[in-house]
């Protein structure tokens, strides 16, 4: 399965959808990960070795609760440190702050849906319309490969991630029938702040040595 991931907070710490590294059989797949950063077609900046550091909560393919659902990223840290990468910071503005900033927020995306190829775009003008199920739903453009890409809002010179694009959400009618398209769903940054900063506190401790595995 290929994502979009990002780099938040420290060069060697990635977030992304936690149904990412789920195996069809449900099983979640902590080692032999690989991620590329600035990937697109044609240009290879360096494939580096990832380990999974914590997830959000198991992810299904074929059942899953609205909790798990809301719950659906994973934190992994990379064998070693990328060169000339700026992480993008964490930050949590209010439901409020967030619907203030119609059209204002960005969603850089790999999309999938072309043959044989993963091409970069960008969704310049995307808004947050309301949370549901702790869920921010928003109105980006988002296609197979862009779960796990990050939501930005402008902070200073630079962006912050507010939140990581996961699925895209339907309501059912009384018969359990897909009824309409409500949205597509982010999992706020809220969910897994505190758990990358624990991360970030490790690794500049201790930038050479193996992290502590969190217990999720």
């Amino acid at each position: 399965m290929t994502c979009t991931a990002a780099i938040v907070l420290n060069p060697r710490i990635i977030v992304t959808a936690g149904h990412c590294i789920t195996e069809r059989d449900g099983t979640t797949r902590r080692y032999n990960l690989s991620f590329q950063p600035g990937y697109q077609t044609g240009t290879d900046l360096g494939r580096f070795r990832a380990t999974v550091w914590a997830v959000g909560s198991k992810q299904s393919f074929t059942h899953e609760s609205v909790q798990e659902a809301s719950k659906d990223w994973v934190i992994l840290f990379l064998d070693r440190t990328p060169a000339g990468v700026q992480p993008f910071s964490l930050s949590n503005p209010s439901l409020k702050a967030l619907e203030l900033l119609e059209r204002q927020i960005l969603l850089p995306a790999y999309s999938s849906d072309i043959v044989n190829a993963q091409i970069l775009s960008v969704d310049p003008a995307c808004t947050v319309r309301r949370s549901v199920w702790d869920s921010l739903i928003h109105t980006s453009t988002a296609r197979p490969g862009s779960s796990g890409a990050p939501l930005l809002m402008r902070e200073g010179a630079g962006y912050a991630v507010v939140g990581i694009h996961t699925a895209s959400m339907f309501a059912s009618d009384e018969a359990g029938h897909v009824a309409k398209f409500i949205g597509n769903q982010a999992i706020s940054s809220w969910m897994f702040a505190d758990t990358a900063r624990a991360l970030a506190r490790q690794l500049d401790s201790a930038p050479l040595q193996t992290v502590n595995m969190a217990d999720y």
